[in-house]
């Protein structure tokens, strides 16, 4: 936004962020209102709807995304584990039959401990491992860009990839 190469970005939870006209950001706070208005403008000016613009242009190109998040039970040596990981830990060059391309367990923004581990492969899709901060659990987090298809091929390998045994949640 900042050198004018897009013209607004949203969040899932209807945050958003737009150029003005003399290309200084607006940021919206939870402005459902603005994101709405913006739907309608764009179906005025291109006779499509978002979603349909999004169906037919960004899944073709990147492919069917698919976000799920699963919890299980963890023991304090798995929680042991996922603390004291670090990006050398994982040894495979491949997940879900693609090349992982990042690992990480910090925060790329401020370098902040993850507290688990975040594995990304070729096509961006991606899971993430840590424990709850609040109850006895771990949270895998996967979001696949080959569909329900990568995702469950994701989900399937990413406890055995950390743990080094035949687990799943």
């Amino acid at each position: 936004m900042l050198n004018g190469t897009i013209a607004f970005g949203g969040e899932e939870s209807a945050g958003a962020s737009f150029l003005r006209k003399d290309g200084t950001i607006w940021t919206t706070d939870k402005d459902g209102f603005c994101m709405s208005l913006l739907a309608a403008e764009i179906l005025a000016k291109t006779g499509k709807t978002p979603d349909k613009i999004y169906a037919d242009t960004l899944i073709p190109e990147y492919g069917e995304p698919h976000y799920k998040r699963v919890d299980g039970p963890i023991s304090n040596e798995q929680k042991r584990v996922l603390k004291a990981l670090t990006p050398d830990a994982i040894k495979t060059p491949a997940l879900a039959g693609l090349p992982i391309t990042a690992v990480m367990t910090t925060a790329p923004g401020n370098n902040a401990p993850m507290g688990g581990i975040k594995v990304v492969i070729e096509d961006g899709s991606w899971f993430a491992i840590r424990p709850s901060g609040t109850e006895p659990k771990m949270k895998l987090y996967i979001e696949s860009f080959g569909g329900e298809e990568r995702w469950q091929q994701i989900h399937d390998e990413a406890l055995p990839l950390i743990f080094g045994e035949n687990i799943t949640i």
